[in-house]
C-alpha cells in the first residue's frame, strides 16, 4: 500500500481539471439523474451570469461542481449504497477504492444534524439559490430538494 496514493488521485484530478462530456446527453433518456444535471446546469449558468456580480472572481463550472454536483454524489451515495460493507475491500483491482468509499460513506454522507446555517438552495432566501431551485424543481423535486449550496456532512 503505498500511502501517497490518495494524494496522488487527487493531484491528478486537479492537474487534469473537468473535461467537457460532448456525447452526455445521449444519455439524458436513460438517466433520470442524467435528465436532472443537463438541465439544471443550463439554468445554473443562466442564474449565475444574472448574479455574478456578487460572485466576482468565482468560477461558475467550479461552483456548479462544488455544489450541485458534489451535494447531489453524496445524496446518491446515500440512497444507492444502504451498507458500506457491500463494497468489496478485497477486489484486487477495486479494493482501495473501495475502503475510500466505505470511509466516505460512513462519515461524509449523513448530513450532520444541528447546523446553525442553512445549505440548501431551497428556502435559502437568496435569490441565486432560489430562482434555481425554484426551476429544478420541476424537473424533479427529490433531486432539487438535496442541492446544496456547501457541502458540510
Amino acid at each position: 500500500f503505498d500511502e501517497n496514493s490518495l494524494i496522488d488521485c487527487f493531484n491528478h484530478g486537479i492537474e487534469d481539471n473537468i473535461w467537457q462530456h460532448p456525447n452526455i446527453t445521449d444519455l439524458m433518456q436513460h438517466s433520470k439523474f442524467v435528465n436532472f444535471i443537463v438541465k439544471v446546469r443550463t439554468i445554473f449558468f443562466k442564474e449565475f451570469a444574472k448574479h455574478k456580480d456578487i460572485f466576482p472572481g468565482v468560477h461558475g463550472e467550479a461552483m456548479f461542481v462544488g455544489t450541485v454536483l458534489h451535494s447531489l454524489d453524496h445524496t446518491l451515495m446515500e440512497w444507492n449504497l444502504e451498507d458500506p460493507l457491500w463494497l468489496d475491500v478485497e477486489d484486487p483491482r477495486f479494493g482501495i477504492m473501495a475502503q475510500i468509499g466505505r470511509i466516505v460513506r460512513v462519515g461524509f454522507v449523513n448530513d450532520v444534524p444541528l447546523l446553525y446555517f442553512h445549505k440548501r438552495f431551497k428556502g435559502s432566501r437568496h435569490p441565486f439559490y432560489e430562482a434555481i431551485y425554484r426551476k429544478a424543481a420541476r424537473i424533479d423535486k427529490r433531486l432539487a430538494d438535496n442541492m446544496d449550496t456547501c457541502i458540510i456532512k
